[in-house]
């Protein structure tokens, strides 16, 4: 028999009750949400770090091809200004050093402009808003339950609870209420 069939309710679950089933689903969600991140990110990862690799790969054949060419750029000032070869060298470097400069303060520029992540920040404190709001109700309406449960309703306290006296008293301002 089930406490249906006897004629009883069932009990009210209390606020630490609640507050563990709370933990638990926030808990899941948040495993979910990190399974689902990790499901998502493992393939691109793998193409990104083959890809990164690959880039790499390019990058060193670019700067030895640049090598060569700033040693056949130092050669032909040598060679067209009928200067000192080491001459011809130092100038090179020279405008290598010109263009390093311009780019370091091109990329500062952008650098100074680079904000942070603003609307996941704001979508997080939106969450977190949100579980202390949930926190916040369930917490009222357990409350609200162990009232009802004590019988205490809209301002009346039963003092038979007390003493043992079977009287109910108004409590201040609750006849307002009425």
């Amino acid at each position: 028999m089930t406490s249906t069939d006897t004629g009883q309710t069932p009990k009210a679950p209390g606020v630490g009750d609640i507050l563990k089933d709370i933990q638990a689903e926030v808990s899941n969600l948040i495993r979910g949400e990190v399974e689902l991140a990790k499901q998502e990110l493992v393939p691109s990862a793998r193409k990104g770090g083959i890809g990164a690799g690959l880039f790499v790969g390019a990058l060193f054949f670019l700067l030895n091809a640049l090598i060569l060419m700033f040693i056949a750029g130092s050669l032909a000032i040598w060679k067209w200004l009928n200067l000192p070869i080491a001459l011809g060298f130092v100038i090179m470097g020279g405008v290598l050093i010109v263009v390093a400069v311009i780019f370091a303060l091109i990329g500062l520029v952008l650098f100074k402009r680079v904000k942070g992540p603003e609307q996941t920040i704001a979508q997080g404190q939106q969450t977190a808003e949100a579980v202390k709001t949930a926190i916040a109700r369930g917490n009222a309406a357990a409350t609200a339950k162990r009232i009802e449960a004590g019988k205490i309703e809209a301002g009346k306290i039963d003092a038979g609870k007390i003493d043992g006296n079977a009287d109910t008293r108004q409590l201040p301002g609750a006849a307002a209420r009425s």
